[in-house]
C-alpha cells in the first residue's frame, strides 16, 4: 500500500458476516481486536520514498541544532557601561551583578563618542590578573576628551 495517491488513512477489513463472539466484554473485544483491528494498515502516501540517507541527513541536522541549543544554554553574557571617563589614564573596576562560572571569559569594549577626529586612539583593556568570576578592572590609557562613555560586554562560553 506504499506510494498511493490518496490521503493518509487507516484501513481495516470489514467485520466478517459470521463474526459472533461469545463471552464477557473483555473476551469479545479481544476477539474483535484479533480478527479485525490486527489486520489493519496505515496508508501514508510517499512514505516509502524516504531513503535511509535522507533520514540520516535529517538526524544529522537535528543533532546539529541540538548542539547549537546546548551551546546557547551554557553561554553567559554580562554587559554594562562605564561613564564619566576623563582624559587622564585611569583604571575602573567592573563588578558583575551575577558571577561568571569561571574566569575564562572574553571582554570587548566599545567607546561611545559624539564627535569626529581624535588625534590618537585611546587604549581600552582588561588589567592583567584582574579578571575574576565577579568582575574585572578596565584600563583606559591615553583617553581623549571626546570619549566619556565606554560600553563593555563579557562573554563566557563553556
Amino acid at each position: 500500500m506504499d506510494n498511493q495517491d490518496s490521503s493518509p488513512a487507516l484501513i481495516f477489513p470489514s467485520v466478517p458476516d459470521d463474526f459472533c463472539p461469545t463471552g464477557n466484554w473483555t473476551q469479545i473485544f479481544q476477539q474483535f481486536t484479533d480478527t479485525v483491528l490486527a489486520s489493519g494498515t496505515v496508508n501514508i502516501p510517499g512514505l516509502a520514498d524516504v531513503t535511509t540517507q535522507q533520514i540520516q541527513t535529517i538526524n544529522d541536522y537535528l543533532l546539529n541544532l541540538q548542539n547549537q541549543v546546548d551551546v546557547l544554554t551554557t553561554t553567559q553574557v554580562r554587559q554594562g557601561t562605564i561613564t564619566g571617563l576623563t582624559t587622564a589614564d585611569q583604571t575602573i573596576s567592573v563588578t558583575f551583578s551575577t558571577a561568571m562560572p569561571s574566569t575564562n571569559y572574553t571582554v570587548a569594549f566599545t567607546p561611545v563618542t559624539t564627535t569626529f577626529g581624535t588625534p590618537s586612539a585611546p587604549i581600552f583593556a582588561v588589567q592583567t590578573g584582574s579578571q575574576t568570576i565577579s568582575g574585572f578592572t578596565a584600563i583606559i590609557d591615553s583617553n581623549v576628551a571626546t570619549i566619556t562613555t565606554l560600553d563593555w560586554v563579557a562573554i563566557h562560553s563553556a
